[in-house]
């Protein structure tokens, strides 16, 4: 029995482990995605659910990172903050809004994650936080889409904000999602637009599919623990082996 408990404890370090350096290195991943709606080739650098964190001071490698891939648009998806009250987050606001700022002069759209909507909802606990954060990132350029869409002509590309209710974020509970509520959220999808949907939850990728050529999400965090040949382990919602943990996923085009 002792061979076995020292044993769990060894795996229970190793994934603790793995957990820590996976959340806290830079990886950069590149696809590329074709449509003959585009009207001529588009970069985009899509960051997500950073929570506050850095990397290197003052995010510099990440902001070189980003630099390196000279993109055209820069798309964040969400929980660029984590819903707190207090010193800590008044460090994380503005850490979000200095990376908004740094990409001065790009075009640059900000989304809904759950902990963005978590202190829009609970004032009461989170204060003016999410105000101040929404007015700082749009003063530093960005473009905040809260089911909004923003049409670029040039690329004739439809960049569409997704904020889904609180519902579809809770743990423990299966809650599905119909097309009809995301054209409910964001009207109809113009089909002749190449239509980006930043929809910060993976989890309703079949729903996405119907009313989107490309689906930007993050909220999994890979899976939070990856392992080989299976992926990630855990979803937000603490559900078991997510399908969509990270990478590229095909589904109705």
């Amino acid at each position: 029995m002792e061979i076995i408990a020292l044993i769990i404890i060894i795996l229970i370090l190793f994934v603790i482990a793995i957990s820590t350096i996976d959340n806290n290195r830079l990886i950069v991943s590149r696809y590329l995605v074709s449509s003959e709606k585009i009207k001529k080739d588009c970069t985009i650098a899509f960051l997500s659910d950073l929570h506050g964190n850095t990397h290197g001071p003052d995010n510099q490698k990440l902001i070189e990172a980003v630099n390196a891939a000279n993109p055209d648009i820069i798309v964040m998806g969400g929980d660029m903050i984590t819903s707190r009250a207090g010193e800590a987050h008044e460090a994380a606001i503005k850490r979000a809004v200095d990376l908004v700022g740094a990409f001065a002069g790009k075009k640059v759209f900000y989304g809904i994650g759950n902990h963005e909507y978590r202190m829009y909802l609970y004032r009461e606990d989170f204060g003016d936080n999410f105000d101040r954060l929404t007015k700082g990132i749009q003063e530093a350029g960005a473009i905040l889409l809260r089911n909004e869409h923003a049409y670029l002509d040039e690329y004739n590309i439809d960049i569409q904000g997704l904020e889904i209710e609180r519902k579809y974020y809770k743990r423990g509970s299966k809650v599905t999602m119909e097309p009809s509520y995301i054209r409910e959220m964001t009207g109809e999808k113009n089909k002749d637009h190449y239509r980006i949907l930043m929809a910060h939850n993976p989890e309703f990728f079949e729903a996405y599919s119907h009313e989107a050529d490309l689906v930007l999400s993050g909220h999994f965090h890979g899976g939070i623990v990856r392992l080989p040949f299976i992926g990630g382990m855990v979803s937000a919602r603490l559900s078991l082996f997510p399908k969509y943990d990270g990478g590229i996923y095909d589904l109705n085009g």
